[in-house]
């Protein structure tokens, strides 16, 4: 309890252990700003968010890019839809090294049809060798360049796309085209029935439109990214302000409990004080009243049992049978003068009661017989079971009381003890002739005290005490201790 009281008052002061540093609930941590309110959870929320940004980030240029690239295979796809229609009558023709004037024609009239539509401003036909075989621009028809990237990639059957404002500057040439921003697109055109390439078609189309387009559509991604980014660190402050919430108010639940249960450690360490000083002041009362009571008996009994003691040792001897029951009498008075000391030294029963069990029960028989020169038949069961001391002096007890009540009531006819077992009880009866005796012991409202305080002994340690009539005029005192009534007792 003291190590408790040592300690409970450092877990009030400090609260629950790593929360030190938390706050308790007042008026002040109320009306903090929603950050500085969050307590302990401050550095989580920092991380949580940190996570959230980085994440979003992460998703918003994912996003962007493959947006980006979406687009692009969309205007590469309708490039080829285009030119497909327009020269796929014409593919066979594409194969030879030139082309003749009337194609020539035929596909500038295709260029000026669709070039106001779709914004196209510049468009060529290669061979597969990189010889151009059609160009808008003038000048440029028939004439070779090395072979880029982006018309090897067509020349292998996909679709090139890319996006910007010069192109081809690095080749030596003057730059395929300038002004506003442009998409470059390499469509490679095959002959169906062959699924052979035979020429890639290159034109630039204006990506202003699709520009404009793709950088709202980018900015309205960062913007609903940014939102849910928004959304998702609220929800986290409102969690984490409720968590800390709650684990503030528990602690100050737990501060408020400790400081009870410290309160209450005090007055139980008041009450055991006052329990203590009250036991000891009743073990010194108790010590006095059994000092008055040893003087009270020591003053009365005990000078009455001497003074009868010196009268008869002053007496003139005598002869005859009356010399017989005088000395019967004063061996009676010395028996009892040693039974006083011995209770008033706390030694009452103790020889007896440290003997087996049906040594101390015949030992007390035959004190009976000499005392009274009477008659006790005596019937011992074998093997009896050895009860514990409060049990044992309490069967002596029954014996001392049924002896002595056969005796004074029934002129100690036909007196017998039998101690036995029955079915694990333990039993102890002691029977007289009662036929001529005095009623004293039948009626229980008038039993004397001897019996009433026997039967309080014997049932306070649980076993049943009886007063019976029996056949034939016979009265019994009978005590039965069942086998747990011996062994609780003893514990």
């Amino acid at each position: 309890m003291d190590y408790i009281r040592r300690h409970i008052p450092k877990l009030v002061v400090g609260g629950l252990t790593g929360m030190s540093d938390a706050p308790l609930l007042s008026p002040e941590t109320r009306s903090r700003p929603v950050w500085q309110g969050l307590g302990l959870l401050r550095r989580h929320l920092s991380s949580c968010a940190l996570i959230i940004v980085v994440g979003l980030a992460i998703l918003g240029v994912w996003t962007a890019s493959r947006l980006q690239q979406t687009v692009e295979t969309e205007v590469g796809h309708r490039a080829a839809t285009v030119l497909g229609s327009m020269l796929k009558r014409h593919a066979e023709d594409l194969a030879a090294d030139t082309l003749s004037p009337e194609l020539i024609g035929v596909i500038d009239t295709y260029f000026h049809d669709i070039s106001d539509a779709l914004g196209i401003s510049e468009m060529k036909i290669w061979n597969a060798q990189g010889t151009i075989l059609y160009a808008s621009r003038p000048g440029l028809t028939g004439s070779a360049q090395p072979v880029s990237d982006e018309l090897a990639t067509a020349l292998a059957g996909e679709i090139s796309v890319s996006v910007g404002d010069t192109f081809h500057v690095e080749s030596g040439w003057p730059s395929t085209t300038t002004g506003p921003q442009q998409f470059e697109i390499y469509v490679p055109i095959r002959i169906r029935s062959l699924n052979r390439i035979v020429a890639v078609a290159e034109y630039y189309q204006n990506a202003a439109v699709v520009s404009d387009a793709l950088t709202r559509a980018r900015w309205q991604t960062w913007g609903l990214l940014t939102v849910i980014g928004a959304m998702f660190v609220a929800i986290l402050v409102m969690i984490l302000r409720y968590g800390d919430a709650v684990i503030l108010r528990q602690r100050t639940d737990l501060s408020a409990r400790m400081a009870d249960l410290v309160l209450l450690l005090d007055r139980t360490r008041e009450t055991q004080a006052r329990i203590h000083q009250r036991t000891i002041r009743l073990q010194e009362e108790q010590k006095a009243q059994l000092r008055q009571i040893n003087s009270d008996i020591h003053d009365g009994i005990g000078q009455l049992l001497t003074v009868a003691l010196l009268r008869m040792k002053s007496a003139p001897p005598s002869s005859g049978p009356q010399e017989d029951g005088v000395q019967s009498v004063r061996l009676i008075l010395e028996e009892a003068m040693s039974e006083v000391q011995a209770l008033l030294s706390g030694t009452s029963q103790r020889p007896v009661a440290e003997l087996p069990l049906a040594d101390a029960v015949s030992a007390l028989v035959e004190d009976h017989r000499r005392r009274t020169s009477t008659e006790v038949r005596t019937v011992l069961a074998d093997r009896l079971p050895e009860p514990s001391l409060p049990v044992k002096v309490a069967i002596c007890r029954v014996v001392q009381e049924g002896l002595h009540n056969a005796f004074k009531h029934a002129g100690g006819r036909d007196q017998q003890v039998h101690l036995y077992v029955d079915h694990g009880t333990l039993v102890i009866a002691v029977s007289n002739d009662a036929r001529h005796g005095q009623d004293a012991c039948r009626d229980v409202t008038r039993q004397p005290m001897g019996l009433r305080n026997l039967r309080h002994r014997i049932e306070n340690l649980g076993g049943i005490f009886q007063v019976l009539d029996l056949e034939h005029h016979r009265m019994e005192i009978r005590a039965s201790f069942h086998e747990y009534s011996m062994e609780h007792s003893h514990e």
